[in-house]
């Protein structure tokens, strides 16, 4: 992949955090066909870039992206409705916020070791059939892994909750959950067996 063909003018960027792609960024992805996106680590006033926007990269159609390891948050519907395969998320990662990545083709997300929170429908309408979920994560929100390809998963200790619908539409059969856990009466199919534990 050349990294050279990602130019600071090809985003838009507002303190440590980057919004969008310029005109010339989507004319890139759209007339020249560049869908390998690597994001700059830096911005242009020498900022660590920490934040990618809501619907920063909505509806691209990248086939893969390279996110700094500085980013912390990823924003609403960042990467929805892409084409990406796999993700390598960022090591200070904490947030994942709601349809990050709905609507993708991902067969592979690596999870850095901060990950808390993932958020309503975040990878919901991909391609997943395993994962390692961080050992920091305490919530999966609504809808967070609907209509993937799991047929097995296992939770972090850490885990608090569960909510509505996250593993709808999978096929996972039988599945544990800690006492511990809040979990959504409708989290899983009605053909999983919960086993609390």
């Amino acid at each position: 992949m050349d990294q050279n063909i990602w130019e600071y003018d090809d985003f838009i960027f507002k303190g440590d955090e980057l919004k969008g792609m310029t005109a010339k960024g989507k004319d890139k992805v759209k007339a020249g066909g560049q869908t390998d996106l690597v994001i700059p680590a830096v911005t242009p006033d020498g900022l660590a870039l920490k934040k990618i926007a809501d619907n920063a990269f909505y509806r691209r159609g990248l086939t893969s992206v390279v996110i700094p390891d500085t980013v912390e948050s990823i924003g609403y519907d960042a990467f929805g409705v892409c084409k990406l395969k796999e993700v390598k998320l960022p090591e200070a990662l904490v947030n994942i916020e709601g349809f990050a990545f709905y609507r993708n083709k991902l067969t592979k997300v690596e999870f850095g070791s901060k990950v808390k929170r993932i958020e309503p429908s975040a990878f919901a309408m991909n391609e997943l059939s395993e994962i390692t979920l961080p050992e920091t994560l305490e919530y999966i929100g609504a809808s967070a892994f609907y209509k993937n390809a799991f047929e097995t998963i296992t939770f972090p200790k850490a885990l608090t909750k569960i909510d509505m619908y996250a593993f709808r539409k999978n096929n996972i059969h039988k599945v544990q959950v800690a006492n511990s856990v809040d979990l959504h009466k409708f989290a899983f199919e009605s053909f999983t067996t919960v086993e609390r534990v």
